[in-house]
């Protein structure tokens, strides 16, 4: 396994890949992750899940040497319970509204009625730690966690939430990433539709970005919560969402009934088999896209498609 990491780590830095060496790479790195694959699926409870990950982590940052001098940009999203000595560092579209809505309930009721609030109320309403005066203090010491994603999953789940129908969606935010899309692509009529090929395609750009191109909405997850430069006490997966939730909360001391996690506002289970969506990429979009969120694979312990 870390001959599989010094490898990989000797090429990930170059912008272009070539097909014949990613190929070679995603084999080889399918092959590693079924030592921790097996394991995670036969684990029988969340604790042990988020050791083996926690696990896979510190190995792949030690031997991957990714940055871990990036704390202070992992506390921007970060929120925290200063009674529970908490911190949760949030990814949307990885469940951040629900989790935002516990931490709500957790330190602002009874003075909010959390239930009753609109999902922009509750992104806005919430202690974060960027904003404290001890904020290093309680990096260093509070307990932490963050919940992760299948990066295909999580970035279906942001297309059809922010871009597949643009008209429909919040304002001025997808028409400045579709202007950005349309200028490489001049025969595209100003009434069409970001199609999800040509999102895959913009999102995966190497080289020089945009700010639209890093909009946390499909930031690579790793560079949202940085856990190569934060101790994490659990990471939980989105696909473990209710059981990793029951045991955060008792592990949190959450546990009145009122704080149990609550469903998603609108709840969109993505598929990355979908034929709708991923059927439309060819090779080189699919594996640009690899090259980009290769870190989160690697990381997070998930498969390719």
């Amino acid at each position: 396994m870390g001959m599989l990491l010094r490898f990989v780590s000797s090429w990930f830095p170059m912008k272009v890949l070539t097909a014949t060496l990613l190929l070679l790479c995603a084999g080889l790195l399918i092959s590693w992750n079924m030592e921790y694959k097996n394991i995670e699926w036969n684990a029988k409870n969340a604790k042990t899940r988020s050791d083996i990950l926690l696990q896979q982590v510190r190995e792949t940052c030690a031997t991957m040497r990714f940055p871990n001098t990036l704390a202070n940009t992992a506390i921007r999203h970060m929120v925290y319970d200063d009674k529970r000595k908490v911190i949760y560092c949030f990814i949307p579209k990885v469940a951040s509204t629900s989790w935002k809505r516990v931490f709500l309930l957790l330190t602002q009721e009874p003075k909010r009625n959390v239930s009753k609030m609109s999902r922009q109320a509750v992104h806005g309403s919430l202690p974060f730690l960027s904003s404290d005066m001890n904020k290093e203090e309680k990096l260093r010491t509070y307990k932490k966690f963050m919940v992760v994603r299948h990066p295909f999953e999580r970035i279906l789940s942001a297309y059809r939430d922010k871009l597949e129908d643009w008209e429909l969606a919040d304002g001025a935010f997808p028409r400045k990433v579709k202007k950005r899309i349309e200028r490489d692509n001049p025969n595209k009529k100003p009434d069409d539709n970001i199609t999800f090929t040509e999102f895959i395609r913009f999102i995966s750009e190497p080289g020089k970005v945009v700010p639209e191109q890093r909009d946390e909405h499909w930031l690579p997850m790793h560079e949202l919560c940085h856990p190569c430069s934060v101790q994490y006490d659990f990471i939980s997966k989105y696909e473990n969402l209710q059981e990793d939730s029951d045991y955060l909360l008792n592990w949190m001391d959450a546990t009145d009934p009122k704080y149990k996690f609550p469903r998603p506002s609108r709840a969109f289970h993505a598929n990355r088999y979908d034929p709708k969506y991923f059927g439309k990429l060819s090779h080189e979009e699919i594996k640009a896209f690899y090259a980009k969120y290769m870190p989160d694979f690697l990381l997070f312990n998930y498969d390719f498609l």
